[in-house]
């Protein structure tokens, strides 16, 4: 992307070479979902969620083997797409988990690049040479002490087109961060002269400088976006916090259903206006003389049914053209596996 962040520039070369895999946590009644997305920057399908069980909910706290911090769900989200082929480039995570030491090892580990959000206050060890003049501590104390000067304009658009002006500046702190180092530290915030925690963001990357500059970084975290439209249409048109179920397994399959839904809605989007219309209807023989014509949907009663074993027989699916029309629009728009 280029240095500007210029959209229109920048989404070919990261729809054509680039994929990203993004997590973020949501709550509904009180349930709180760990969800992983897949962004190129143009397009965006929901891949997976898992329930956070909290502690004090578990009979043996958080020594019950039930029980994993939301970034662990989240490394098994990362886990399960890469088993099922999906292709991306990094990993693009909020606070709750770029502050996870185990998951950054991880990340390491697999060789997954990163671009993690971090606290204003997350602090860091080292070592004070001068009682009167100390280092900075934290993200917020490095960048308050950067010169006016070495924070870079930059202009990005948001979903509606409008213009993001935002300045973005490299980061030291000890010796953890640096553009030198295994870990580089990027600031963006919308005013440097005041650095407002609301609309400042401190990004931890594992990305070098020759792979990307400091404002190809905080575009790179802004796929995290994507996750937000989601979670929009989500909740108010397709009901992910509308059930009345209470067992962690019936809740977990509600969601499951609405991630179907979501994803389901991007495939009719994607239809041809031409391939239902050429669909055949049935005929009177294909259907063994039965009479064909709108019927009312089943009404199935019970919301218990979600926590059962699967049913013999499907009773909710409804066809939404032929297979072929459906492939078609996928080969069309040419998907990533």
């Amino acid at each position: 992307m280029d240095e500007t962040g210029d959209p229109k520039r920048g989404s070919r070369i990261v729809l054509a070479a680039q994929q990203y895999l993004g997590k973020l946590g949501h709550v509904a009644n009180g349930v709180v979902a760990v969800t992983s997305h897949w962004a190129d920057g143009s397009r965006h399908l929901p891949l997976g969620v898992k329930p956070y069980r909290p502690a004090s909910r578990l009979p043996k706290g958080r020594a019950d083997p039930a029980f994993h911090t939301k970034p662990e769900l989240a490394w098994q989200l990362i886990e399960e797409a890469r088993a099922a082929g999906i292709a991306f480039r990094l990993v693009v995570a909020d606070s709750v988990s770029g502050e996870s030491a185990q998951l950054e090892a991880r990340l390491y580990a697999a060789g997954l690049p990163y671009v993690m959000g971090l606290r204003p206050s997350q602090g860091t060890w080292q070592e004070v040479q001068d009682a009167a003049h100390p280092p900075a501590f934290t993200p917020a104390e490095a960048a308050q002490r950067l010169p006016q000067a070495a924070w870079q304009r930059t202009i990005h658009a948001d979903s509606h087109g409008k213009a993001l002006i935002r300045y973005v500046a490299e980061l030291e702190l000890g010796p953890s961060y640096g553009p030198d180092k295994g870990v580089r530290l990027v600031a963006a915030t919308l005013d440097p002269a005041t650095l407002k925690p609301e609309s400042t963001w401190y990004l931890a990357t594992s990305l070098s400088l020759r792979e990307a500059s400091p404002a190809q970084v905080y575009a790179l975290y802004r796929l995290r976006d994507w996750i937000e439209h989601f979670y929009k249409p989500a909740k108010h048109e397709l009901g992910w916090a509308d059930y009345q179920v209470r067992p962690e397994r019936a809740i977990v399959r509600h969601w499951q259903l609405v991630l179907l839904a979501y994803t389901f809605s991007l495939l009719v989007g994607a239809l041809p206006t031409t391939a239902l219309a050429a669909s055949p209807s049935p005929t009177a023989e294909a259907t063994g003389g039965e009479k064909i014509g709108p019927r009312p949907y089943p009404r199935v009663r019970g919301a218990g049914r979600l926590e059962r074993h699967a049913a013999a027989r499907p009773q909710l699916a409804l066809p939404v053209g032929t297979p072929a029309a459906v492939l078609d629009a996928l080969v069309a728009r040419q998907p990533t596996a």
